[in-house]
């Protein structure tokens, strides 16, 4: 599969187009998503052009809490959904961490975390699956997309960030050293994560949010606080 950026109203956004054919509406949001978070109204009318009834968008924490969102439930704070009600968009926020979408159209349901560095640690990617499997849903028939983040290129971090992914057990591939500076690369982690839940396909859009400015905010490269979004919803 191959992602394609489309344009819906004002907003664009990168998608399957055979994911959302067959149920799973989702995508990988552009700068243009910004007044989706902050506008009441915007968001109405994003829920109805997507084919929704209703929006979550939590405060996030960067940490490991996922959801699970079966029939009316509205959490109010976590990094992470696990969607298994109909017409119901679960949106992340990011400026720089990782969106992840997992899925499985058989039975049907989809998750989307905020996978920042913390979040990697903790294993975010790896819970919202563990909880889709939990369900009975075989690892080989999950496919997960992990989308736009910054990328190992201009993810310069500090010796604290790379002792706490040492200390749960990462693999130093997920670092590149360049001069006395450390890289670390969050698509790598998560996809090993992933990998190590035998989860069958995974796709990575290796754009990265620092270097793509034309189409991306990043919290390291701007001083705004602007944010785009990822959403997944399963059609009724």
């Amino acid at each position: 599969m191959q992602f394609e950026l489309i344009e819906v109203g004002p907003w664009s956004y990168y998608h399957f187009p055979s994911l959302t054919r067959a149920g799973v509406v989702h995508g990988f949001m552009t700068k243009s998503s910004d007044l989706i978070i902050n506008d009441p109204q915007q968001r109405q009318e994003f829920i109805r052009v997507i084919g929704g009834t209703a929006i979550i968008i939590m405060q996030q924490e960067h940490g490991d809490s996922v959801h699970l969102i079966e029939k009316g439930e509205r959490p109010g704070a976590g990094d992470g959904l696990v969607l298994l009600e109909k017409g119901v968009a679960g949106v992340i926020k990011t400026a720089d961490c990782l969106p992840v979408i997992l899925y499985d159209v058989d039975y049907p349901v989809a998750a989307v975390v905020h996978a920042g560095w913390r979040g990697t640690v903790q294993k975010i990617a790896r819970k919202a699956a563990g909880m889709m499997i939990g369900m009975g849903v075989p690892p080989a028939r999950i496919n997960a997309l992990i989308g736009p983040g910054i990328g190992p290129c201009c993810y310069n971090v500090g010796e604290d960030v790379v002792s706490a992914f040492q200390q749960e057990g990462f693999s130093a591939r997920i670092f590149e050293k360049r001069g006395s500076s450390t890289f670390l690369d969050l698509r790598r982690a998560n996809r090993k994560l992933l990998e190590n839940e035998g989860i069958g396909t995974i796709y990575n859009m290796n754009l990265c949010t620092s270097c793509r400015q034309d189409l991306f905010f990043s919290a390291r490269r701007d001083s705004h606080k602007g944010r785009q979004i990822s959403f997944v919803l399963l059609k009724g």
